[in-house]
Formats: C-alpha cells, sequence, structure tokens
C-alpha cells in the first residue's frame, strides 16, 4: 500500500509545482487554480457544491476561494433561475485568457507522465483504475 501512497503524494507535489510560476503571475493560490480548472473542464458543473462534491474539498475553503476569486473579478455569481438558494458560477469574461492558460499548463504537465506507455497500456491502466474506483464506491456504500 504504501508505494500507491508515495505515488499520490509524488504527483500532488509535481502537480502544484506546474502552477508555481502561473501562481505568482496571477496572483492565485493552488486551491484557486484547481476552482477555475474544475470549472473549466467540467462546464456542466457550476456551483461550488459541485466543486465540493466532486474534488473532495470542505465548503469553507471553497467559498472563501470563490468569493475572493468574485472580488477579483475572475469569477461570476449568479442566481439559478429555478432556485433561488443556489449561485451560479461562471468566468468573468476578462479571465477567460488567463484560465486558457492555466489549462493549457494542465495539459502540458499531464503529457510526461505517459511517456513511453503505448496507446493500449494506457487504456489498460484507465481501465485498472475505472475497477478501482468501482471498488471504492461499493466500499462506500456498505459503509
Amino acid at each position: 500500500m504504501l508505494p500507491v501512497l508515495s505515488y499520490i503524494q509524488h504527483y500532488k507535489k509535481y502537480y502544484t509545482a506546474q502552477f508555481e510560476a502561473a501562481s505568482a503571475a496571477y496572483g492565485l493560490n493552488q486551491l484557486e487554480i484547481d476552482i477555475l480548472l474544475f470549472l473549466h473542464n467540467n462546464p456542466e458543473c457550476h456551483t461550488a457544491g459541485d466543486i465540493c462534491r466532486y474534488r473532495g474539498l470542505a465548503k469553507s475553503n471553497v467559498s472563501a476561494a470563490v468569493e475572493r476569486l468574485r472580488a477579483r473579478g475572475v469569477l461570476t455569481v449568479s442566481p439559478a433561475p429555478d432556485n433561488r438558494r443556489q449561485r451560479l458560477l461562471g468566468f468573468a469574461p476578462d479571465a477567460l485568457p488567463m484560465v486558457a492558460v492555466l489549462a493549457d499548463i494542465q495539459r502540458c504537465s499531464l503529457e510526461p507522465l505517459f511517456e513511453g506507455f503505448t496507446a493500449e497500456e494506457q487504456q489498460r491502466l484507465q481501465e485498472y483504475l475505472s475497477r478501482m474506483d468501482a471498488n471504492i464506491q461499493r466500499q462506500l456504500k456498505k459503509e
């Protein structure tokens, strides 16, 4: 089990390092970057609750980060048409170039991880990880 945990920690360290320059240039912390990329990569998810649910982040942390991004003019927050209590998150037009840069960093950071893998090996890895996820989901339902 230890190797899997170390892989996760290595990946987190590597992933965060990829955004250091952009973090400094844009004055964003990693949570803010993660929120922006989550919204960019998942356009069907556009609430703070979606971010918390799918990323496993604390509501208080997400709410504070969303408020900072809104105050800086990066995110827009508007009421949902069918639920006045729900707030929909969107990108301010001026933020789109910055989000595109962050998305490119993310894409480029993933490419080297598959160096030396054939397309078939990548597919098998995806299948193995999907099976592990299904096992995790089953275990969570038992609890």
